[in-house]
């Protein structure tokens, strides 16, 4: 009984200091918790407008294509990521039709794969670049990656991208099927 009581008593003194405890950790649990909801919001790189964008894109790309949660992608993880985010293996459905109908040289480059560099690659390729050779792709490997993608389809260097350059942004960090050379 003694016991029991000395249990009590400790329980009644430790309570007050682990809720403090847990209230200096709350803030940061809930601002971690705001990135990562922020994170999640942009999926689509069509959608990004702004540099900034273009990193929360990136961090969202690595925490999908990051499967064992190691901090790397490594080369299966990024062409099991690939395989789930590309496009069918077929133009038609890859391409919007506008482009695919336009005369404009730029749509016609980027339908037939000439001049756009990564029109060509496969996922191995791109794996390759994105890894800079150690076969390993770090998260601040890919949002450099994304933003260095970002600035080269900001056309009007306004640091925010129109809608004709956010079709560039998608197209630049476009993922290939493995093997496809779409």
């Amino acid at each position: 009984m003694l016991r029991s009581l000395a249990l009590g008593a400790s329980a009644l003194v430790i309570a007050p200091f682990a809720a403090s405890a847990q209230e200096a950790v709350a803030p940061e649990a809930a601002a971690d918790a705001a990135v990562k909801t922020e994170t999640v919001a942009i999926m689509d790189a069509s959608q990004v407008a702004t540099k900034e964008e273009a990193k929360l894109y990136a961090a969202s790309e690595f925490d999908q294509a990051d499967l064992d949660q190691d901090g790397n992608i490594d080369k299966d993880e990024f062409i099991a990521y690939a395989s789930v985010r590309a496009p069918v293996n077929d133009p038609a459905l890859s391409v919007p039709d506008e482009v695919v109908e336009s005369d404009d040289a730029a749509a016609e480059t980027i339908v037939e794969g000439e001049g756009d560099s990564t029109a060509a690659t496969t996922a191995e390729e791109q794996f390759a670049e994105l890894s800079n050779g150690d076969e390993q792709i770090s998260e601040s490997e890919l949002i450099d990656k994304r933003v260095a993608q970002f600035d080269e389809a900001d056309d009007n260097k306004d640091e925010e991208l129109d809608t004709e350059e956010r079709m560039k942004f998608a197209s630049l960090t476009a993922l290939k099927s493995p093997g496809s050379a779409l």
